[in-house]
């Protein structure tokens, strides 16, 4: 099996570990055998205290924030007196490349994930041909992609409990257009073919099925599926990015609103793996050093511009819009901590 060279250092091993991580489709599995994927690998901390602040992790259908720790063997958390500094009470995953599950298990974090040595090995090699990283980075966008998702996701909870399931989704999909209708400098659709395409909504497919989850999820599984279908099915008279906006940013925030543990997986697994279908002309002009391979990308691209760049970080943005007030999937390290 392939091996690190003994001479990496550490902190260029970690950030290679911390780059590894930066796939937010792709699923792992924890040492307990759950699920896991990484929505955001959070930042690197070159200081004391935990390698990765304020990771954003996807644990068998909850949307967990703490902290993440690396090390070579899962016993250097014991050996560094981790367990007893203040400094890691926040830690959540510990990351390693070495892991005998025969030995006594440390005493560690919620979770540990094992790094294949042969692939953190190759990755090395590969990264040494990589670009630089633009200002905004890609890790940048999976914060600001998730926040568009779950700020909408909030929106959504308080639209069903105000008006009802049927008639709270309407009423979200109307703000969502009325807001669509505001920002757009040169409308590519007027106000009347957006009201027409209010009135269609109805009776449209898009909502059947949203009914249906709401009746009975299990009678449109699988959901990636039927989400596919949704984007290549017209509503009214709307064009093709107008539909791909209304079910990333209506339909799908709905959905997980009130969604069951193993529905949520499914849900986030798509909003996370599904590719753009074209890209957005003013994305590319305001980030051209940018891939928009995926819609998340996209969609985290559109909330920095919200956000107007905004000064804060990514993670303290994040912790500002106080989600676990309102979605009960949401937890924090403290939260989950204090238990």
């Amino acid at each position: 099996m392939s091996t690190l060279p003994e001479t990496l250092p550490e902190r260029q091993l970690q950030r290679l570990v911390w780059k590894l991580l930066s796939d937010p489709a792709r699923v792992w599995h924890t040492a307990s055998g759950k699920r896991l994927q990484i929505l955001a690998p959070g930042e690197l901390n070159v200081h004391e205290g935990p390698d990765f602040l304020d990771m954003v992790l996807l644990l068998d259908g909850a949307i967990l924030v703490g902290d993440g720790e690396f090390h070579r063997s899962a016993a250097e958390w014991r050996l560094h007196g981790h367990a007893r500094d203040p400094h890691y009470r926040r830690v959540l995953l510990h990351i390693v490349l070495e892991y005998d599950p025969t030995e006594p298990a440390p005493d560690a974090p919620q979770e540990l994930l094992q790094i294949p040595v042969a692939e953190l090995h190759q990755y090395a090699q590969q990264s040494e041909l990589a670009p630089t990283a633009p200002v905004c980075s890609v890790q940048d966008l999976q914060y600001f992609a998730l926040i568009r998702l779950l700020r909408h996701t909030a929106h959504a909870r308080h639209c069903a409990q105000a008006h009802g399931f049927e008639a709270g989704f309407l009423v979200f999909v109307a703000d969502f257009l009325q807001r669509y209708a505001q920002k757009r400098r040169r409308p590519v659709h007027s106000d009347a073919q957006l009201q027409a395409l209010l009135a269609a909504l109805p009776g449209s497919a898009l909502v059947r099925f949203v009914l249906r989850f709401g009746a009975d999820p299990s009678s449109v599984l699988p959901l990636a599926l039927h989400l596919q279908e949704l984007l290549r099915v017209r509503i009214g008279g709307e064009g093709r990015q107008l539909r791909q906006e209304i079910v990333l940013n209506c339909v799908l925030p709905y959905l997980l609103a009130h969604a069951a543990p193993q529905h949520r997986v499914e849900l986030l697994a798509w909003y996370w793996s599904v590719p753009a279908r074209t890209p957005y002309g003013i994305l590319r002009r305001r980030f051209p050093e940018l891939p928009q391979h995926y819609m998340w990308q996209q969609q985290g691209m559109l909330e920095f511009l919200r956000q107007g760049g905004s000064s804060l970080l990514c993670r303290e943005l994040l912790e500002s819009y106080r989600f676990g007030d309102v979605l009960e999937f949401y937890r924090t390290a403290e939260l989950l901590l204090s238990r």
